[in-house]
Parts: structure tokens; sequence; C-alpha cells
């Protein structure tokens, strides 16, 4: 197997980013965090939607170009409206 991309501990890469275990070629660089990366708690790492390539998602820190582009934020879906709520009828007395 090839040496990791990150070396050393002054690399600024992240602790668990993917250059820190594999080659260069075993990993995609994403231009920032995104849905088409999302992280996996299982194992705390981030990999593709498609086909679960390791990804990063700092190039800045690994000084490299992003090999995709992060498309953008999806809407947030909206909320299902609630019904308005029915004023209870109050004697005049018990209003005061």
């Amino acid at each position: 197997m090839s040496e990791p991309f990150a070396q050393g501990d002054e690399h600024r890469a992240c602790g668990l980013c993917p250059s820190k275990r594999l080659p260069r070629e075993a990993f995609v660089v994403y231009d920032r965090p995104s849905w088409e990366c999302p992280f996996d708690p299982a194992d705390g790492h981030r990999y593709t939607l498609d086909d679960r390539t390791p990804a990063c998602v700092h190039p800045h820190k690994l000084g490299v170009e992003p090999d995709r582009i992060a498309p953008p934020p999806k809407e947030p879906a909206e909320p299902e409206a609630t019904p308005p709520r029915r004023r209870r009828w109050l004697p005049s007395f018990l209003a005061r």
C-alpha cells in the first residue's frame, strides 16, 4: 500500500481526515462540507453518497485543489401547518 498523503504531526489535516491514512488517489476532496459527503457517526469519517469513497472537506488544510465542488445546501422542508387554535368562549364576568 502507498504512503498516506498527509504525514507527520505538523501537517494541518484534521485527525479524522482520510489523508492521514490513505494515499491521495484513494480519497476525494470537496471544497466544503456537503450533503453529498455526509459524516458517518459509525466510524467518524465522511464518505460520498454514491460509492462511499472517503472524502475530505478541507482542501486548504491539505494544500490541494478540490476534486469536487459541493452543491448548494438543500432547502429545509416546509413544516406542516398546524391548525389554528380555537378560542374558548368565556362569559364576560369570567374574562375580567
